[in-house]
């Protein structure tokens, strides 16, 4: 470029001095002109024009521009870090949740989840079924949540993080943070980043709640009997099993439909269903919450009754046979035959079967339509009136008496 500046400005003059010999004088008036204006051009500083040079003249020439800019950059790269802590996070808590399909787990494994960024004193999982709030995973620590908004932080709610978990369930669903406190990794966060947070959370938790009522539902789909809305067979076994061998007061019931092929023989099989649709959903409709009624096979019914001695026993199981003496609507009046049978100490539950199978046809012998209770195992046989885990000394144990046998 320094050579262009000396060389252009010399090559004008020489035109400059040559050009009167071939055009005339009136002419170096004019090339005199171009020769200056060419040098003057060719010496004056001239600015670069590639973009990153200008760039850097001007921010050079401008301290302020350069600093403000460095900060902008900094505040970038430290929101791509939180984006990307809040990324890995979530992967984590995902990761995580991918193996909970239990109700009883669900709200131990929601509650982990979301101590990463709020601490509390305790956690509540909580679905709205049949007019009413049902806690998962044991009983509710507080009262139920008011729902109107998706996230409610806890300086909007008396100290409870909610979150609004309804669109995995048909109803609604909510999970609240007792007496929630930030954790350091959304310490000095602004509202608006934490419920954010709260609301990424929310959805990664409303999807696996999903999973778990879906899981329920198909449990639920395995363990029952559609026609008679009762438990299956292979599930009552399983939970006898359980209450037999932890030691819990336990009683059990064997219940037949009596004359059942004669309402099949006379009326029908349609009819026939009828009526164990009808029996069983009358069964089911007398029990307890925590007992559990299954159809055995035909035309029985096994009952369990949980923490449930041989005086208490005897009420339900009248209980049970009068309210199906007393069923309107079916194709034709039936009755039932019971057989009664509370556990003994010790005992195994297919011995517990068997001696309320035994009463069955005790009472089915005596004329139906009665209850039945079993024989005793032998002499000295203890009845269980406490559970094992309860239980200090065999004084809480005591002899069935035959004032509860019923013939």
């Amino acid at each position: 470029m320094g050579a262009a500046r000396i060389v252009i400005p010399a090559v004008a003059a020489i035109f400059a001095a040559a050009w009167p010999l071939a055009t005339g004088a009136w002419m170096v008036a004019a090339l005199a002109a171009l020769a200056a204006a060419a040098g003057a051009w060719c010496l004056a500083p001239r600015a670069n024009t590639r973009r990153g040079n200008s760039q850097t003249t001007v921010l050079a020439a401008s301290p302020a521009m350069l600093d403000r800019r460095r900060n902008e950059l900094r505040e970038e790269l430290g929101q791509l870090e939180e984006a990307q802590e809040l990324q890995r996070g979530v992967f984590e808590v995902s990761s995580e949740l991918v193996g909970c399909v239990e109700e009883a787990d669900a709200r131990m494994r929601f509650t982990a989840a979301m101590r990463r960024y709020w601490a509390c004193d305790s956690a509540d999982l909580m679905v709205w079924e049949r007019g009413t709030w049902r806690s998962l995973g044991g009983p509710a620590t507080g009262e139920p949540p008011e729902l109107g908004a998706q996230i409610a932080l806890p300086e909007e709610n008396h100290g409870d993080l909610v979150l609004d978990l309804s669109p995995a369930v048909d109803g609604q669903a909510a999970l609240v943070l007792r007496h929630a406190r930030v954790q350091p990794s959304l310490s000095g966060r602004t509202d608006d980043a934490q419920r954010h947070v709260a609301d990424v959370l929310r959805s990664q938790l409303s999807l696996s709640l999903r999973r778990v009522m879906l899981y329920g539902e198909l449990q639920a789909l395995a363990r029952m009997d559609p026609l008679t809305g009762t438990h299956r067979r292979w599930y009552a076994e399983s939970r006898l099993r359980e209450l037999v061998d932890s030691g819990e007061v336990l009683s059990v019931a064997m219940v037949d439909i009596d004359f059942f092929k004669k309402v099949n023989d006379h009326h029908g099989h349609a009819a026939g269903d009828q009526v164990l649709a009808g029996v069983g959903r009358s069964l089911v409709a007398q029990l307890r919450t925590n007992d559990l009624v299954s159809r055995f096979g035909g035309e029985e019914f096994l009952v369990l009754l949980p923490e449930t001695g041989p005086e208490g026993a005897l009420l339900v199981a009248e209980r049970l046979r009068s309210a199906v003496a007393a069923l309107a609507n079916l194709p034709v009046t039936v009755t039932v035959s019971v057989g009664l049978a509370s556990c003994c100490q010790d005992e195994h539950a297919d011995e517990l079967v068997a001696r309320a199978d035994q009463a069955l046809y005790r009472a089915k012998g005596e004329g139906r339509n009665r209850v039945v209770v079993a024989d005793e195992v032998g002499e000295g046989t203890l009845i269980r009136t406490t559970a094992r885990k309860n239980r200090t000394t065999t004084g809480a144990l005591v002899r069935k008496s035959d004032s509860f046998r019923k013939t």
